[in-house]
């Protein structure tokens, strides 16, 4: 029974390190000796984009947004204090960033609203902001949360809005996950391997009268 149980123990051992093996070497060849995490939205609309505290402020490291429009369109883009940047929009219809997703390095959204939205660029509440014939970036300091940043465009649609984070322990979390789990894996088999080898190279004693 105990030869058994170090077999399972050991194969559940090398399966999990295997595992984690794998999912630290796939991120770390995602985000660079740099640690950077890139995720795009492509709302392909003319609706005002709006990316909240819940995702702008949920990292510690400062965040990079670019928004790049059709060609030949202006895009404009703004931070605000979050209640305000509601007020101004109001029920307007506008495209909402709700998340991150890893698997595909997407910024995800949803559509909300029905009204027209306003003349944002008019409103006299912006701490920082932005416009061009061309992509814009913008740097959201966390230091200064919570905040909102509010994308909008003029004579085409948003193409792309791309969301980007750098933290070099990310990368070093992923090494460590890789060296954690070849331990694992090493660990696995030791247990599980001698015990199988000894039970199939045990000598058959001889009977003698």
């Amino acid at each position: 029974m105990t030869t058994i149980v170090k077999s399972v123990v050991g194969a559940l051992l090398a399966v999990l390190g295997l595992v984690l093996t794998v999912i630290g070497a796939w991120f770390a060849t995602q985000l660079g000796s740099s640690g950077t995490a890139q995720f795009t939205a492509r709302p392909a609309t003319t609706d005002p984009v709006i990316i909240r505290p819940s995702v702008l402020n949920r990292v510690e490291s400062d965040v990079v947004v670019t928004a790049t429009p059709a060609e030949g369109a202006t895009v404009w883009m703004a931070l605000a204090n979050p209640s305000d940047a509601a007020d101004v929009l109001g029920d307007a219809r506008i495209v909402s960033a709700t998340g991150v997703g890893v698997r595909d390095w997407v910024l995800l959204t949803r559509t909300v609203g029905s009204g027209e939205p306003p003349a944002l660029g008019l409103a006299d509440l912006w701490r920082q902001q932005d416009s061009a014939q061309g992509p814009v970036t913008l740097t959201v300091k966390q230091a200064q949360a919570p905040e909102a940043l509010v994308i909008a465009t003029e004579g085409g649609p948003l193409e792309t809005v791309t969301f980007t984070v750098t933290d070099k322990t990310w990368f070093v979390e992923a090494v460590v996950a890789v060296l954690a789990g070849l331990f694992l894996v090493v660990a696995g088999v030791a247990l599980a391997w001698p015990s199988r080898r000894s039970t199939e190279e045990a000598p058959t004693e001889e009977v003698t009268r």
